[in-house]
């Protein structure tokens, strides 16, 4: 007899460790050899995977361990992390609800072993094509047939990723609670090591250890021990929706949020007497997972404020509502929203709460290196409708301040976000101009450069505005005065050089007369705009929070 497959006490999760080894641990080990060789990654292989791994673990420590998770019990784990065997007693009173096979309740799955429609195992992977898709031979990117077997590891971690992240699956198969494709944020604070880091590079490279970004990220819990009933949907029945019935907040733990049960399913385990390695792992399980039944109307979720996604609004007084994934990577021109509240637009924005309250820990800690290699990263589905696209993730550099400066560093940042905006704004309205009399158009090659031609400079000149803070004495809302300077020259020499890249001026002897004028004049123009001439000029240097030049006539740069 093979023993039921426990998510708590297998070592289950492969990781990478700081030394660059690979290791699998059970959860409570996330903390085995912090201090001289950590997990610093889960380790799939799989992007999906890894990111669902990390909510995993937060979740899980929201429910055992969030009563511990705030003020100086918080700050007492993150600076001496506990010891495995102290995670493995907190976690030990929610054994039953993590067990993927055997009698009981089985872990993400229905809690009645139904006779539903037979699937194969690959349908748990959210990229993989649908059984319609297949039926008609239109797998032609995706195609049908890589993973046939999965271990009862890699089937968990499906499974759980796929009730995570659900997108739309037909005719009453529910999306995840965040709806499909949810966008993810998290921080990852920086390191003792980055103490001693002399460079962008040597700074990225200081080893975190993956409990510091978990720990910052678990909610605090205030109204005693969760019911595991109302946390983990498959211990009772499941709340079902054929007949469109919504499951909220208020009905249920909102620590369900991590838990969500939108798909009924019940794994198919049986024994792999020839030894058949799993398709995503390698390992060779004595029980696998080849198939899957399932039935529709599963719990439709409603409501729910998730405490590791941004979210945005429509209008004032309309229920906040999470961001999805997008294409492209995530940038920081999504710094308000994503990092800071959008204060002025009409469309609200606010970041994760995680993200919010793991930048309000930060600020309270004496060590300023957990604050100086700040990152932020976000990942999820590029979804349309039930077919993913892609799998964004991405990092961006926050270089957190000290509390006390962490105003005029808000202001100041938001600052050079608009002042970006704007200059993209007028380099694609120059791009317009000069190639309104041809075929074709630059402007998305255009933006796209500019975004990625000015990435890393922001990141290095967050940081130069971090070390400078402390000294300069500034207060309230007060702006960084030289950081300012220093950016719009940032954004002059980048928009002028993309201009000159995608347009060329010279040879315009080969061009029709109209078309060299053209160009002539949108190059023109966006050298006096640049500089805060003209109406554009004023307002990139206002979005600067900087004084445009006296008008003295136009002079072409």
């Amino acid at each position: 007899m093979v023993p039921p497959f426990s998510l708590l006490t297998e070592a289950w999760i492969p990781v990478l460790r700081a030394n660059g080894e690979a290791d699998l641990i059970r959860p409570a080990a996330i903390t085995d050899g912090i201090l001289d060789n950590p997990v610093v990654a889960p380790a799939w292989g799989r992007a999906d995977f890894d990111a669902a791994t990390r909510e995993f673990w937060i979740g899980l420590l929201a429910v055992a361990c969030g009563a511990r998770a705030k003020d100086a019990a918080w700050s007492a784990w993150f600076e001496t992390p506990p010891k495995p065997a102290e995670l493995d007693a907190a976690f030990a009173p929610l054994a039953r609800a993590f067990v993927l096979d055997g009698d009981g309740p089985r872990f993400g799955q229905d809690a009645e072993d139904i006779a539903g429609e037979v699937v194969p195992v690959s349908q748990l992977l959210i990229e993989a094509p649908g059984a319609n898709t297949v039926k008609r031979n239109l797998d032609h990117f995706v195609r049908r047939g890589g993973v046939e077997t999965l271990s009862r590891a890699g089937a968990a971690m499906a499974l759980f990723t796929l009730q995570t992240y659900a997108p739309s699956g037909g005719a009453g198969h529910r999306v995840s609670v965040r709806g499909g494709g949810p966008l993810t944020t998290l921080l990852i604070p920086g390191s003792a090591e980055a103490r001693k880091a002399r460079t962008a590079q040597e700074l990225r490279a200081a080893a975190v250890p993956l409990w510091s970004s978990l720990w910052l990220a678990v909610p605090s819990r205030t109204d005693g021990e969760p019911v595991p009933e109302r946390v983990f949907p498959w211990l009772v029945p499941t709340r079902v929706s054929d007949k469109g019935q919504p499951t909220t907040s208020d009905q249920v733990d909102p620590l369900q949020a991590f838990w969500g049960l939108p798909r009924r399913i019940r794994l198919v385990v049986e024994a792999n007497p020839g030894g058949r390695p799993c398709d995503l792992t390698g390992r060779i399980d004595p029980l696998v997972v080849r198939s899957y039944r399932t039935r529709p109307h599963g719990t439709s979720y409603a409501g729910f404020t998730h405490p590791l996604s941004p979210h945005y609004r429509t209008k004032p007084g309309e229920p906040w509502l999470p961001l999805h994934g997008q294409p492209g990577r995530i940038g920081y021109r999504h710094w308000v929203g994503l990092v800071v509240d959008d204060e002025e637009g009409k469309t609200g924005r606010r970041p994760a709460a995680a993200v919010r309250k793991g930048i309000d820990r930060l600020l309270d800690c004496d060590d300023p290196s957990v604050r100086l290699g700040t990152r932020l990263i976000a990942a999820g589905y590029d979804m349309d409708n039930m077919k993913a696209r892609d799998f964004v993730e991405s990092e961006m550099p926050l270089h957190l301040v000290g509390k006390a400066e962490f105003r005029p560093y808000d202001h100041t940042v938001r600052l050079m976000v608009r002042g970006a905006f704007e200059a993209e704004f007028i380099l694609r309205v120059a791009l317009k101009l000069a190639l309104a009399l041809e075929k074709g158009g630059l402007l998305d090659l255009g933006r796209g450069r500019f975004w990625e031609r000015t990435e890393a400079v922001f990141g290095r000149k967050l940081e130069e505005l971090a070390k400078a803070l402390p000294d300069a004495g500034l207060m309230g809302g007060m702006t960084h005065q030289p950081t300012l300077d220093a950016w719009l020259g940032v954004l002059q020499r980048s928009v002028l050089a993309i201009f000159d890249e995608l347009v060329p001026v010279k040879d315009l002897v080969d061009l029709r007369e109209n078309v060299a004028a053209s160009r002539v004049k949108a190059r023109n123009e966006l050298g006096w705009a640049m500089y805060g001439y003209g109406k554009l000029g004023q307002t990139l240097y206002k979005g600067l929070g900087l004084s445009p030049p006296e008008s003295k006539g136009k002079k072409a740069k």
